[in-house]
Parts: C-alpha cells; sequence; structure tokens
C-alpha cells in the first residue's frame, strides 16, 4: 500500500497575510541566507527593549519631586532631530504636550 497525502495537504501557500504568518508558516523553498529567525527575534526583542527603557524614563520624569504639572523635557527622536517640550503626562502609546501635540513613543529614541 503506498502512504499518499491527500492533496490537501499539499498546497503551497503562495500568498502570505500577515508577518505573522510569514514567521511562523514553514517555508521548505525559501533560502534566505542574510536574516535568519533569530536576528529578526534579537531585533524585535532590542526594539521592544528600546520602548521599555523610554517608557521607564518618562515615569521616572512623572515621579520626581519637583514634577507638579509639566516638565521640561530634550525629546530625541528617531528623525535624528531634537526638540524641547513640555510635557504632561502620557497616554497609551503617546506622550502629551503643553501645545496639545501628540508625540507617539515609537517615534522617540530617547528622552531626557
Amino acid at each position: 500500500m503506498k502512504d499518499k497525502f491527500p492533496e490537501i495537504y499539499k498546497n503551497k501557500i503562495e500568498n502570505l497575510k500577515s508577518q505573522v504568518q510569514k514567521d511562523f508558516y514553514y517555508h521548505a523553498d525559501e533560502k534566505n541566507t542574510e536574516q535568519t529567525s533569530s536576528d529578526i527575534r534579537n531585533k524585535k526583542d532590542d526594539l521592544n527593549q528600546d520602548k521599555i527603557d523610554v517608557v521607564r524614563k518618562i515615569n521616572n520624569i512623572f515621579k520626581r519631586p519637583d514634577y507638579v504639572y509639566q516638565a521640561d523635557v530634550t525629546i530625541m527622536l528617531k528623525k535624528g532631530e531634537n526638540i524641547n517640550k513640555k510635557i504632561i503626562g502620557i497616554k497609551d502609546n503617546y506622550i502629551l504636550t503643553t501645545d496639545g501635540e501628540k508625540i507617539y513613543l515609537d517615534d522617540v529614541l530617547d528622552i531626557k
């Protein structure tokens, strides 16, 4: 008796719908020599760690005894520019300034 799988198990996935599918589906014919999955994970871990550090620095600014309503900070953006702002709080994924501007945490590289 021949062991044959039904055709349903032989279909190749042509169109990937999301990054999750690309990361977790097995691709036998794909030879990606420039980046391995561990390199991708390391980059994601570094980005997550950077964001955690920025959030920790912001929380430390708000915990200072001289913080009452606003804090003067210098924000280094990922674009390479430094801006001086007065921040009043943090909400979800952005920092609120006294000007009513939202600075997203994904755009922030460092804050002092």
